[in-house]
């Protein structure tokens, strides 16, 4: 599905701002603005933790890494599973349903104020992000116990996550389509690097992403998701997505080595998500050669789809550009050259393609 505005720049969601102001300052500068992630002030920004506000005994250190007291949520989850079960009913007949899980001050100091400016700019397209439910279920750590035992031992905490997730995308989106915003929702996935279609339950996790998407979409959402690493592209690529994001540098080769995959994507009117700008060290993006960036990424897209120049223009006219990877961990100067190059990217490729 084509998104039709004049610049198509955009962010992936963390930045490494402390104040609310400057990251809205700095999103609202990308062709399509993005709810800013700044946990640099509060690491309940970080992905997981905000994906899974309101999930009984989550914790969070100061590095993001959200943990789960098994016990406290053993004793309280069904309150939460009664509120998930309320809200999915009176969804069909009540536009506000899901407005409980909408992101709180506590986890995202952004949200209020993005739609507020959103509102008073009269902005019709804006991008919002929460981590996917297939990361979410692997990233989050149950104390005392090994890393990925959640599944394991609470295999109906899997489904609340899924639902919860649901839940708060749906509660996002509706805000939005209500003020008139066409939303752009990408499910963060870094988590797929390890996804196997060997594993029943990794399939069935699919699965469950494949209906996400789906419901997302069916509220009038373009849906997108992000994978900073490699994974299963052939797998990723059926899911029904309206945009792929990736990281350029890291994962093109390997998308691209799935070819019948990524034209069927494309013919479908799937887009692509570019991450051109590495998020690297200081020094590095000082003397960064925008230019030959792009030639780099024609070339190989050249090689795969020379003998369908009308697609490869489409592609990479109709694709969206990003940093590679959110940048909450960088100075605040980092991403303000990161934000250059963008621009000085999109510039070069308006030139080269029309």
């Amino acid at each position: 599905m084509t998104i039709t505005v004049e610049r198509r720049t955009t962010g992936i969601g963390s930045l490494p701002h402390h104040n609310i102001d400057a990251a809205l300052a700095h999103s609202f500068r990308m062709g399509i603005p993005f709810l800013p992630q700044i946990p640099i002030r509060n690491p309940w920004e970080f992905m997981i933790a905000q994906a899974l506000e309101g999930l009984p005994g989550l914790e969070v250190d100061r590095e993001g890494i959200a943990s789960l007291n098994p016990d406290i949520w053993a004793s309280r989850q069904r309150e939460l599973q009664a509120r998930l079960e309320r809200s999915f009913a009176e969804a069909p007949r009540n536009a506000m349903a899901f407005a409980d899980f909408e992101p709180s001050p506590a986890i995202s100091s952004s949200w209020q104020p993005f739609l507020w400016e959103l509102s008073e700019r009269r902005v019709p397209h804006a991008k919002i992000q929460l981590a996917g439910p297939m990361t979410a279920q692997w990233a989050l750590k149950i104390q005392g116990e090994a890393p990925g035992s959640a599944a394991e031992r609470l295999p109906e905490l899997s489904g609340q996550i899924y639902r919860l997730v649901m839940a708060r995308a749906l509660a996002m989106v509706r805000r939005l389509r209500q003020s008139g915003i066409q939303p752009l929702v990408f499910l963060d996935e870094p988590g797929l690097y390890g996804l196997s279609r060997s594993n029943p339950k990794q399939v069935l996790g699919l699965q469950e992403l494949r209906l996400l998407i789906q419901t997302l979409r069916k509220e009038g959402a373009r849906v997108g998701l992000h994978c900073c690493s490699n994974t299963d592209w052939e797998a990723v690529l059926a899911l029904g997505l309206d945009f792929l994001s990736f990281d350029v540098a890291l994962s093109l080769e390997n998308l691209l080595a799935a070819p019948e995959a990524l034209r069927n994507f494309l013919r479908a009117g799937g887009r692509l998500s570019l991450g051109v700008i590495p998020t690297t060290r200081s020094a590095v993006l000082r003397s960064l050669n925008v230019k030959a960036l792009l030639a780099e990424t024609l070339d190989a897209f050249g090689e795969r789809f020379g003998e369908e120049p009308e697609l490869l223009r489409r592609t990479l006219r109709e694709a969206l550009y990003t940093p590679a990877c959110g940048l909450a961990l960088h100075p605040v100067s980092d991403a303000e050259l990161v934000l250059e190059a963008l621009e000085e990217y999109e510039a070069f490729c308006r030139e080269a393609l029309g």
